[in-house]
């Protein structure tokens, strides 16, 4: 997954380099929010997707939306979560006082980074299991096996966790309670 490594690779940069101000605070603003955006709709309308994909039970379908949602997270998850991250750290270590100095911030970056986790951990293997599963009966003709709508329901599980943690770290954002 070469985009968790750009990820990786450019937070490290970030905190190298102390976090500075690259671009006014409000630009940084900006791009979190927009980062903000791509992720959450892209995570929302892939699984709508995919769950209408299911509806029709077609089969070449199905295997056309389990390739699509693994393509949407290249082109919209993975720089949703390198634009949140990086002007999110940028943003809290210089307005904010660092990241585990404001309790919001801190339980923000803690759940998203749960979402990330059950993202790479869990929902990647299932996305590529579903494109497997489809393939050899999209070629074929036959019909899709059970262990694919197994696997499709396990990953419309762990997408609404991975849905929701982040929603939380926006109410956060928005909201900024102080919780010590």
């Amino acid at each position: 997954m070469a985009e968790i490594a750009i990820i990786g690779a450019v937070l490290t940069l970030l905190s190298i380099a102390g976090y500075p101000l690259i671009l006014p605070y409000q630009w940084h603003k900006l791009l979190h929010i927009f980062g903000a955006v791509i992720f959450l709709g892209n995570i929302i309308v892939t699984g709508v997707w995919m769950a209408l994909a299911e509806q029709n039970k077609d089969k070449p379908t199905l295997h056309f939306a389990s390739r699509v949602v693994n393509w949407a997270d290249v082109f919209f998850t993975a720089p949703g979560v390198l634009l949140i991250l990086a002007n999110g750290l940028i943003m809290a270590m210089n307005a904010w006082g660092g990241l585990l100095n404001t309790s919001w911030v801190a339980l923000a970056l803690f759940l998203f980074t749960l979402s990330g986790i059950v993202w790479v951990g869990v929902l990647v293997r299932y996305q590529n299991r579903l494109i497997q599963l489809s393939s050899n009966p999209v070629a074929s003709g036959e019909q899709l096996p059970e262990a694919y709508f197994q696997t499709l329901h396990r990953w419309y599980f762990w997408g609404v966790v991975a849905t929701i943690l982040p929603l939380i770290s926006l109410v956060l954002m928005v909201i900024k309670p102080r919780f010590w």
